[in-house]
């Protein structure tokens, strides 16, 4: 069957469909629906993808699917201009961060009725995993793969300097991480820290203000303003300023090149740390890269013992403009719920929802998949409920890491830089509103 792969330019897009080439229900069997479907592809992630589509078609010989998978950065410029246009695919993967953008502008459909009738499956899932597909109480989304921020320590290394690690179920404050992480760099030899500087991470800062914050009102406030407080961002900026000055973690311009190489070359696998906050998904990418020992623990909680924990979804929904919204449904059961399509996927872009699906993978999964699913699973449990970000709130995070690296640089303290990120924030969230 023929595959065409498609990077369709928005004023080619919208020549098709002003032409009468766009998706259209076609009620004979022997004529072909066409399905669009767009997720952020690369090369070995494509194959993937391919392979479920064509065990698909060959379960639906009338269907076409027609495939849009740009890189990370263009994929959302390619969304955000088809959306704008009307002319979006019918089955578009979303990332967690998006849910409250795309959500709030109407352009996805309500998959609530699709659940209702069976169509699409969730049945024996992780509950906390299908909640991050809603947004204002309805279900627009539905999981591809779940991670979330976790901290990965070199084992090994730890008990060669005659340090132990606490209990993987154990939870231990930020306050207590500070102190172990100085205990820990007091055995170290020049040019290696106890853990990698998290000034930069986009995943981790959100972690911090949703345990400063009351549950409900992590991203906006009650009157629709940026919720995280000054003393909040300032204390975040202040943990890592604090930890340079101790030398437990690196200066800004080491931290900089080492976080320039690829994961697999990177500082944890080299020894050049012990510690390193990531998204659970790619502990199979550390471990299979180095010979020590690489366990995962909890993410420190608050320092008055609250979980911050957010849960990270890819996932699909189906857009709003679609003509075959049942038929999209169909597709994204598929690809979820099918053994043989998730065989292929294989927890690609993470742990899957389908307590099914996770107990059929476990026996020939990678011990370190096996690890971020009951990992997933139990933070999943006691994590606060997932709430999808407010419109605006998503684009402050760049803000949040350039800032950083302004204090971690000594341009700004971290008070100073805490009031502009409030400044900059409500700026941002007041003219995605406009």
């Amino acid at each position: 069957m023929k595959r065409e792969k498609m990077f369709v330019a928005l004023g080619v897009a919208g020549a098709l469909m002003a032409a009468g080439f766009g998706s259209q229900v076609v009620k004979a069997e022997d004529e072909k629906v066409t399905l669009r479907v767009a997720w952020w592809g690369n090369t070995e992630r494509d194959k993937l993808y391919y392979q479920i589509n064509d065990l698909f078609m060959a379960e639906h010989p009338n269907v076409e699917i027609v495939t849009e998978s740009p890189g990370w950065n263009d994929y959302w410029t390619a969304q955000s201009t088809a959306y704008a246009s009307g002319s979006a695919a019918d089955v578009v993967q979303f990332q967690s961060n998006q849910i409250g953008e795309y959500c709030s502008k109407g352009v996805l459909t309500p998959l609530d009725s699709y659940v209702e009738e069976g169509i699409i499956d969730l049945t024996d899932w992780n509950q906390n995993f299908v909640d991050t597909g809603r947004y204002n109480d309805n279900l627009y989304m539905v999981t591809l793969g779940m991670t979330a921020q976790t901290l990965y320590v070199n084992e090994t290394f730890l008990n060669e300097l005659g340090m132990e690690l606490w209990p993987e179920e154990e939870d231990i404050t930020w306050d207590e991480f500070y102190d172990y992480l100085n205990e820990v760099q007091a055995k170290l030899g020049d040019d290696t820290y106890a853990g990698l500087d998290i000034y930069t991470n986009n995943d981790l800062v959100w972690v911090w203000i949703r345990e400063n914050a009351a549950d409900g009102y992590e991203w906006l406030d009650e009157n629709g303003e940026f919720a995280p407080t000054e003393e909040t961002l300032a204390s975040w900026y202040a943990f890592s300023d604090n930890l340079r000055a101790d030398g437990a973690f690196a200066n800004v311009e080491w931290t900089q090149e080492w976080n320039s190489k690829a994961w697999e070359e990177g500082p944890l696998v080299n020894r050049k740390i012990l510690f390193y906050f990531a998204n659970a998904n790619q502990f199979k990418t550390y471990q299979n890269s180095m010979e020590d020992t690489l366990a995962i623990r909890k993410v420190p909680v608050g320092n008055d013992g609250k979980h911050g924990d957010l849960l990270i979804t890819s996932a699909f929904g189906i857009s709003e403009t679609s003509e075959n919204k049942e038929l999209a449904a169909e597709y994204i059961n598929f690809f979820v719920n099918n053994e043989e399509a998730q065989k292929v996927f294989n927890m690609e872009l993470g742990v899957p929802g389908s307590m099914k699906i996770q107990e059929m993978l476990a026996p020939t999964a990678d011990p370190s998949d096996i690890a971020a699913t009951d990992y997933l699973n139990m933070i999943s449990e006691e994590a606060p409920a997932f709430v999808a970000k407010a419109p605006g709130v998503w684009a402050i995070q760049d803000e949040i890491a350039s800032t950083a690296e302004m204090v971690a640089m000594d341009i700004l303290t971290p008070e100073q830089a805490a009031q502009h990120i409030r400044e900059v924030a409500n700026e941002m969230i007041a003219e995605n509103a406009e």
